[in-house]
């Protein structure tokens, strides 16, 4: 998976992951809120709770069921009862149950209570409740004093009229329940009214209706009747002891604002850390590679450690952290590129090094020659002496062979540089490589410098020809046979193979079994200025000569290899490409 794919599945991941911690955080506060709300509604009006809400409040104990004190106070603030039957009428709980109230119910017979006719004393209120674990169903019956009831069943049995006195058994029980009454005929006009000062005198119907049986936390609990024989309507009205002001409305909406300012709070906490958290994760991995950068620029190729001396961003095993293993490919592309950077700048010094020292080895061949150079020609100068005629041939072919190895250093570094800017034009011509690699290396066998050294040459095809440039492929050849000899002991055998590498191709292979070479040497072998070999006996020569030959190889349209193994000898091979070839299988061996 590339690095693209990974940072979308790692930032969409985090995304949902945020959302869901504000949902989670939405939906716990909506909880709270709803838990805060139910029991203000408890402490107000136990009527005012759902079933479920009520369910909460049950304590089940096997075959025992009974409320929590949280319902017991407001009970007991609302003067009121509470019973709870199974479906069949068995009573299982009873709690401030006035002797007025059935300890048991026949079938249908708890109806009656809850029917709250204008007749009965109390208000009742029921809920069918279901116990989650057994699916067992139970009546909660609760009841609250109802006086106006009881008041209107004695105005109705007195029945004052207008401008006639208020009876005093009916005046002291009004009086006693702080209640009063009102009566209109049938034209909505008021005819006569009893401790209600401010009553109206039309009946408007809104006032009842708001303060109806329905509506518990008002000032004034009202009931009303209509005679249809008289055509009077008769209100009654009872100061409500429970009512608290704003309880209803005040307090929840105080509490509702209150409650989302939490969430608010919540949300923003929860924005905060995330985003702190966010940027951590995210930031931590981003200064990791920045710190890195940094180090690279001020040269410095370690990846960073932390305080506990292991990488930044990994575990005591070595594994990086879930926040740093989404960057693992550029950190693995930093490494690479730290590795790369130290190993150039290892390779820039022995590079400057090996250049000094060639700069140095090559002053030093270019001082010899001179120095025999102006040496000879200063005693040929010379006056004082009369030279015969072999003493000056002598003289000038010393002074020649100085001038053609000046010459051909010279040359030699002029052709790295025209290889390098691919300014060396190649004058191809169909070469019969078998007879050419084969002349080369008899020509070489006969050479002063190949004494004590054993080749051989062969040949897996009778013909190959290939398009070749004959003066550079035979400088390759050379170069890379004279270092094989140059640069291994006597007694070194030294073998040359030419064969079909492929149909279209051919390849030279010249190995020794001299000393090898060790990786720092081999890794070094085709740099301009190097100067070494398998031993330390003949470090002469340009530095110039393996470098030239793989350039030229290149030049070809070739490539080059070099296996070698210290103790294990030497193999260079050289592949390029052919025009035709026979199938006649031979071999050429030559032997010094």
């Amino acid at each position: 998976m590339n690095l693209r794919k990974k940072l979308i599945i790692q930032y969409v991941r985090q995304f949902f992951g945020f959302l869901l911690v504000l949902l989670l955080c939405l939906i716990g506060s909506l909880i709270v809120l709803g838990y805060r709300l139910m029991n203000e509604e408890l402490e107000t009006d136990l009527s005012r709770l759902v079933a479920s809400d009520l369910r909460m409040q049950l304590e089940w104990e096997q075959d025992k069921i009974s409320v929590n004190d949280r319902v017991k106070k407001s009970v007991d603030s609302h003067n009121g009862w509470l019973q709870i039957i199974d479906p069949k009428g068995t009573l299982l709980y009873a709690y401030r149950t006035p002797a007025t109230i059935p300890q048991a119910y026949e079938p249908g017979e708890w109806i009656t209570q809850t029917q709250n006719d204008q007749a009965s004393a109390y208000y009742v209120k029921h809920w069918v409740v279901e116990q989650e674990l057994s699916e067992q169903k139970v009546i909660v019956l609760y009841g609250t004093p109802a006086p106006e009831n009881a008041l209107m069943a004695q105005l109705l049995a007195a029945k004052p009229t207008a401008g006639s006195p208020v009876p005093a058994e009916l005046a002291n029980s009004f009086s006693l329940e702080k209640g009063w009454y009102a009566i209109y005929d049938r034209q909505g006009k008021l005819v006569a009214e009893y401790n209600a000062a401010d009553a109206a005198k039309q009946l408007d119907l809104i006032p009842i209706l708001q303060n109806g049986k329905e509506s518990r936390n008002v000032p004034v609990i009202t009931t009303s009747r209509y005679d249809k024989a008289s055509g009077f309507t008769y209100i009654v009205g009872v100061a409500n002891p429970w009512y608290r002001p704003g309880a209803a409305a005040e307090s929840v909406d105080n509490m509702i604002a209150y409650s989302f300012l939490q969430v608010g709070a919540v949300l923003i906490v929860s924005v905060l850390l995330a985003g702190s958290w966010y940027a951590l994760r995210v930031g931590k991995p981003l200064l990791h590679m920045v710190n890195w950068l940094g180090n690279l620029a001020q040269g410095r190729y370690a990846e960073p450690i932390g305080k506990n001396g292991r990488r930044i961003g990994t575990t005591r095993k070595g594994k990086r952290k879930k926040s740093f293993a989404v960057f693992q490919d550029i950190f693995d592309a930093l490494a690479k590129l730290s590795h790369t950077l130290q190993t150039n700048e290892e390779r820039q010094k022995d590079i400057e090094k090996t250049r000094e020292e060639w700069i140095s080895g090559l002053s030093h061949d270019l001082k010899t020659p001179l120095s025999s150079i102006f040496g000879y020609a200063t005693m040929l100068e010379s006056e004082q002496y009369e030279w015969g005629r072999a003493e000056v041939n002598q003289f000038g072919r010393t002074i020649r062979e100085k001038a053609d190895y000046m010459n051909g250093l010279i040359e030699d570094l002029n052709l790295t540089y025209r290889l390098k800017n691919h300014a060396l034009p190649l004058m191809k011509e169909p070469v019969s490589v078998v007879e050419a690699i084969r002349r080369m290396t008899a020509d070489l066998v006969n050479e002063p410098s190949a004494s004590g050294h054993e080749i051989e040459f062969e040949a897996q095809e009778e013909k190959i020809v290939a398009l070749l440039d004959p003066k550079w492929f035979s400088r390759i050849v050379i170069n890379i046979l004279t270092n094989a000899i140059r640069h291994t002991p006597k007694g070194t055998l030294v073998r040359v193979e030419v064969s079909l590498a492929a149909p279209d191709s051919f390849a030279v292979r010249i190995a020794d079994n001299g000393p090898g070479m060790d990786e720092k040497t081999k890794a070094s072998l085709f740099e301009r200025y190097y100067r070494g070999g398998h031993t330390k006996e003949d470090t002469s020569g340009t530095g110039l000569g393996m470098a030239i030959a793989k350039q030229l190889v290149l030049a070809h349209a070739g490539n080059i290899e070099v296996k070698s193994e210290p103790g294990k000898g030497t193999e260079v091979v050289m592949m390029f490409p052919c025009q035709t070839q026979t199938a006649s299988h031979g071999s050429l061996p030559t032997k010094t």
